[in-house]
Formats: structure tokens, sequence, C-alpha cells
């Protein structure tokens, strides 16, 4: 049994557009593979205490090899090394007042402890950001919470660091881990470490999820027959491309797969990215060299085409470039010519001239969506 909880819709501080959709994904996920859930969106205290308490008495009531599970999206905060779930009406003056207002994350634990049922998963896709640090609440994302035996604690994002809340309707964990929880045949803690792997490649590298584990016994959440080793490798490649919406995934999916079953799915959804309306949003705001990028893509974004070009490149310059002859390097040493605003410009009017096949078959070292930004800034003569 299940209880999942996603809170976005906050009165007194910043709202969490994905939170309640990543709950909603989460429960038809788990209610597909066979959960009894229980879902809250947009709680107060009061409702998510009660829900909690009844969750506890449920598990207490449901013998020892029941599966509990607890799931939450929203705004998470530690002060003094105590995590703390926050309410949708949660008003915080000062750091003393988190004990009044919020959750306590281990009392949730001691809930499902007390059960003393053999396994309990607690996922907490929280610590988006600090939104009461004004008020003394001064640690970053959550703190480390050790697991009881018989319970696996997972976090979106390592402890003491910041999640982000996806560019899409969910965020990079929960889809991430909504897509790795169907696969048949896969016990929960390697699970785990692939989902990790998915959320470093979306967020290139800026968000490592982590979990503590002190499982007695595997649990599996689809424990359907696993498929041959092409077919598992072909679908998790597929649910990453299909989970991107990238142009340059999708495409490549096509080039490793071109008899996949997914082959006309992934052409649906190409048409899509390369349609005249797609192109016509990103052509809504042209870019400009010195600008800060709004792009949607965590790699650029919030930084100018001047500044990026200083820094290193988020993807390999060169398709199969070891990691050690990029990383780190700067990348005015990303071609052989040193980049500049001009040189940046003539990219652009290159992907112009050659069409978006050519922009979509090499991820560019600041990904797909720089590339296009380059072609609607060349478009407008690179201001």
């Amino acid at each position: 049994m299940a209880l999942v909880i996603g809170n976005g819709a906050y009165a007194s501080v910043a709202r969490l557009p994905n939170a309640a959709s990543d709950a909603k994904l989460m429960g038809r996920t788990l209610t597909d593979l066979g959960f009894k859930v229980t879902e809250l969106i947009d709680a107060d205290q009061a409702a998510m205490k009660t829900a909690i308490a009844d969750f506890g008495r449920a598990l207490r009531a449901s013998g020892p090899d029941t599966v509990g599970l607890f799931y939450y999206a929203g705004h998470g905060v530690q002060a003094a090394g105590v995590n703390y779930l926050l309410p949708v009406n949660s008003t915080i003056r000062d750091e003393a007042d988190l004990d009044l207002v919020g959750v306590e994350g281990r009392w949730v634990v001691r809930q499902m402890e007390s059960a003393r049922n053999q396994t309990n998963i607690v996922i907490l896709d929280a610590c988006r950001d600090n939104p009461f640090a004004a008020a003394g609440a001064t640690g970053q994302g959550l703190a480390r919470m050790d697991a009881p035996t018989g319970t696996f604690i997972a976090y979106s994002t390592a402890p003491g660091t910041i999640a982000m809340d996806g560019r899409g309707g969910n965020s990079p964990f929960t889809t991430a881990l909504a897509a790795a929880m169907i696969r048949p045949g896969q016990p929960m803690e390697p699970m785990f470490r692939q989902v990790r792997v998915a959320v470093l490649k979306e967020t290139g590298g800026r968000q490592t999820p982590w979990d503590s584990s002190s499982l007695v016994r595997e649990f599996v959440f689809n424990p359907g027959t696993a498929a041959a080793p092409r077919a598992s490798a072909e679908q998790q490649d597929w649910d990453s491309a299909r989970g991107s919406r990238d142009p340059g995934q999708i495409l490549q999916f096509m080039r490793s797969y071109p008899r996949s079953m997914h082959t006309e799915e992934a052409q649906a959804l190409l048409q899509q990215a390369q349609s005249p309306r797609t192109m016509a949003v990103s052509a809504t705001a042209v870019p400009r060299f010195s600008a800060p990028l709004a792009l949607g893509a965590p790699e650029v974004d919030g930084r100018s085409m001047e500044q990026l070009i200083q820094g290193a490149p988020a993807f390999p310059p060169i398709e199969g470039l070891p990691p050690p002859a990029w990383e780190g390097k700067s990348c005015p040493t990303c071609h052989q010519r040193p980049w500049t605003q001009k040189t940046l410009c003539d990219q652009g009017l290159f992907y112009i001239k050659s069409g978006d096949a050519r922009m979509l078959s090499v991820r560019h070292p600041f990904g797909h969506a720089f590339g296009a930004a380059l072609k609607a800034w060349a478009a407008s003569g690179c201001p």
C-alpha cells in the first residue's frame, strides 16, 4: 500500500508547478503495479498528518508481508539536521516555527517502522529550493536520514543539494523513477542506480539522486519476466528518448534501432518537435549574444552566449571524444577556430543553410536547444 502526497499550490512561498503532476504520475504508476494508493494533492498540515497517521495504522493492521511506500513531492527544508515536509499553508517567520507548521520527515519513517513489516520505501522528491532562508532555515536541501531495518529511503538529490522541478510536466527524478518502476524483473536497489544515471544525464550532471538502504529482502516493483538483453537496452533507450522529448535523442534512437517497434511513435514525436509551431515558439524571443538565455535547458539557461563560450561544454564537442579531453575545458578550444560572436554566428548561418536535419544529427556542445537558439539568432542578424 502507498501514500502519495504532492504539494505545489503554496500560499506564502513559491509555487511548484510540477509537484501535483509528479504525485499523480506516481499514483497511477503504483496503482498499475498493484499498490493500494491513497493520494493527497495540495494538503495543509492537518490533512497531511491525518493521512500519515491513517497510513501507519493501515500498515500495522495489514501484516508483516505488506510493502509500505510513502512518496512526497513538494517543498522540503532542513533545520538543525531535521527534515520537514511543508504543507501548502506553511507560514514561517522563524526557524522555530518549523516544528509547529511542518511535518517532520522522521515522523513519517517512525509511523511506517512501527508496523514491523519487512519492507518500507520512502521516496522524497523535495528540496527543490529553500523557501524559508529569510526565516533562518539556512540548511540547503534535506539532511541525511538513516534507514531503519527493512527500510529504503530515496532522495531526488544528494543530501544538502537542490533538486530541479523539471522543464516539462514532471521533475527529472519522478519521470525517470516512474519509467524504471514498470520495467519487468528489476530489483529495487539496482533499479534506483539506473534512475540515478538517467537523472544525471537529463540534468547535465547537476542533480544526483541518493538513497539509504537497510533492506533485508529483495523487492521488485514489476516481477514480470525480464526482457532479453537487447530488448531491455532498446526499451531503456526508448524510455529515455521519449521522456526527454529531445529531437536529437529521438533521432539517435531511430538510427540505433531502425526496426524498433517504437519507430512510428518516434517519427511522430520528431515531426512534432520540428513542426512550424515548435519553431515559432523558439522564435518568439530571439536570443541576444549578451542576454541570459531562457530555453528550458538547464545546461545553458541563465547565462548568455558571451558567458557560455568562456566556460566548459556540457556535452562532447566531437562525438565519441573521451571525457578527459573535453570535461572542464573552456569552449574556445572546442573547435579548430576560437569561439567568438562571429564564429557562433557562422554556426547559426550554417544551420540555416543545411536545415534542421544537420542541426539535430550531431548534438551541439551546449545541447540541441542551444543549436536551435543559434539558428534563430543568426536569422535575426546575430544581435
